[in-house]
């Protein structure tokens, strides 16, 4: 470990920008901690309680996903926060559903009129919108069928996989028809990376990892440590890190020979990750110490 940053409340989320200068830690909570790199300054953005947060291309804003009570309900928000300044955008916060839960978006890339997506759901009603990001306002709806719980989009913005947590499933949309394909797991998902070609797909469950071949849309079961929690995809898609929250280590998986090759003791309960741009720094979320650890790593 070569640094260990104190943070806002418990990190269960971490995303590092394009130019790996700024990290973003979140927490059910409420805040995002926005982590300079080079001297590990952290400021914090405040906001709803949310389960995700992403920041834009260029890195200007970040887009967190929120439920505000109102009366006997929750409605789901979009904010949209100045990540230079760390203040809220009040002016283009956006409320998307009345007495629904809402939860994290994902960015589009390669289209520039639909950014991120943002699911949205009641009970069995399983409803992913588009938001216009010019207008913030959603443009389209896709019918999954059961809840949605995380969403990941391939990064030349074709197809997105959404978690099901109660069903034991993950939904392949292709996004260019809208078409859904369930895809059983036999554990219940938490979260899915992808490798850069988008041929695979990691996904962390209730138990286990599992490794979807994304051609197939077939899973495989795939043995890493105890209570694995979070899967970070290295940029040259040649190794996925797992953090196992169970054990308190990493597992460092060979995305081409498909095997463990390494395992990192992070020590506590480590639970999200990040890898820097350039494929030489891990960053750790310690859930119950309120910390990220960096590690440095061989790309």
């Amino acid at each position: 470990v070569s640094c260990i940053i104190l943070v806002s409340g418990h990190p269960q989320s971490l995303r590092i920008d394009a130019d790996g200068s700024r990290l973003f830690a979140s927490n059910y909570r409420g805040a995002v901690s926005v982590i300079d790199i080079v001297d590990h300054c952290v400021n914090v953005v405040p906001g709803a309680c949310y389960v995700q947060q992403v920041d834009t291309a260029d890195g200007a804003f970040i887009y967190a996903a929120g439920n505000v009570a109102n009366g006997g309900g929750c409605d789901g928000w979009i904010t949209v926060a100045d990540a230079e300044s760390h203040r809220r955008c009040h002016c283009r916060t956006r409320r998307l559903c009345h007495h629904r839960s809402c939860g994290g978006p994902r960015r589009q890339p390669g289209i520039r009129r639909v950014v991120p997506t943002e699911r949205y759901y009641q009970y069995d009603a399983g409803l992913v919108g588009v938001i216009d990001t010019a207008t913030n306002a959603v443009v389209h709806t896709i019918d999954l069928g059961a809840v949605p719980d995380a969403i990941t989009v391939t990064q030349d913005g074709s197809m997105m996989y959404t978690t099901h947590y109660d069903h034991k499933l993950v939904s392949a949309v292709n996004l260019g028809s809208y078409g859904v394909t369930p895809i059983t797991l036999g554990d219940s998902p938490l979260g899915v990376s992808l490798t850069p070609d988008g041929l695979q797909a990691y996904v962390t469950n209730s138990c286990s990892l599992s490794v979807i071949d994304t051609v197939a849309n077939e899973a495989a079961q795939f043995a890493v440590g105890d209570l694995p929690r979070c899967v970070r995809i290295s940029p040259d898609g040649k190794h996925a890190y797992v953090s196992n929250f169970g054990d308190g280590s990493v597992s460092v998986i060979d995305t081409i020979a498909q095997c463990v090759t390494d395992t990192v003791d992070a020590g506590g309960h480590p639970e999200a990750l990040a890898v820097s741009p350039d494929g030489h720094h891990l960053y750790v979320g310690d859930y119950w110490s309120g910390t990220v650890s960096v590690f440095s790593v061989q790309p």
